[in-house]
């Protein structure tokens, strides 16, 4: 009985081990999906299951959806959706406008045929920040595919949330976007980088000073890096790889117990 108990769970399992890529659940008509979305940071999923075997639906980050009028957007995070027999399940994707000039309404949306080459280099980043605020993944894409600056990027935030002065918080965000580009494109000179009137906000930011010195090349103090002269890493201020030495890693470190 035991044994037979045994084989049964490695069966259930071995069920749900294979992840069908959406556009093949789709192209097999194993699975429907109905999906609308608001043409910015959000899009909502229905998926029913067509068949009488359990399947498993890899979306992948990176996934673009298109509406009717051709207005695109990403997904930023990968998902795996377990549909039962016959079953249906629903999901909120987080995603981000492929456009600056895409209008915040509610759309019906479908699955496109291509993803966006521009953001290879830049999506495996956003995987490796599991808090990444939306509007940091938001400018860091308009700065790829536009070249967005500041006063772009406020009059964005101003059409997407009530209207108010920049905030510390959308500062560092916006100081993070330049990071990551910069990361996955260290050629690529942003026209953002050069703006003024947010290197004066970052410098100034406490919650941003410190990686702001680094993208702008400057000396910071010894606490941070060990050597006056010579700014951090970037990809030690995003933490990016586990023990980079970040300053949230070192925190950490200081506040384990020392063993005996």
């Amino acid at each position: 009985m035991l044994k037979s108990a045994i084989v049964l769970l490695a069966l259930c399992v071995s069920v749900f081990a294979e992840a069908v890529p959406f556009s093949a659940a789709l192209e097999a008509q194993t699975v429907k999906a109905a999906l609308s979305g608001n043409g910015r940071d959000s899009a909502s999923m229905r998926l029913t299951n067509t068949t009488a075997q359990p399947v498993t639906v890899a979306i992948p980050a990176g996934a673009v959806f298109i509406a009717e009028n051709g207005e695109r957007q990403v997904v930023l995070r990968a998902l795996d959706a377990k549909l039962e027999p016959m079953g249906e399940a629903d999901a909120v994707l987080p995603m981000a406008a492929l456009s600056s000039k895409n209008a915040g309404t509610q759309r019906t949306l479908h699955l496109s045929p291509d993803a966006e080459p521009k953001l290879a280099p830049l999506l495996p980043l956003f995987a490796k920040q599991n808090d990444l605020p939306r509007p940091t993944a938001q400018l860091a894409i308009f700065i790829v595919m536009e070249d967005m600056g500041w006063e772009a990027w406020t009059q964005w935030l101003d059409a997407t949330r009530p209207k108010q002065p920049i905030s510390p918080a959308e500062v560092a965000q916006a100081v993070d976007a330049l990071a990551l580009v910069q990361i996955s494109n260290p050629a690529k000179a942003p026209a953002l980088l050069a703006d003024e009137a947010l290197k004066r906000l970052a410098l100034r930011n406490p919650w941003a000073r410190g990686k702001a010195m680094a993208l702008y090349k400057m000396s910071v103090d010894n606490a941070l890096t060990g050597d006056p002269g010579l700014p951090p890493d970037l990809n030690q201020l995003l933490h990016t790889t586990p023990n980079d030495n970040c300053p949230i890693c070192r925190q950490r470190q200081k506040m384990q117990p020392e063993l005996p």
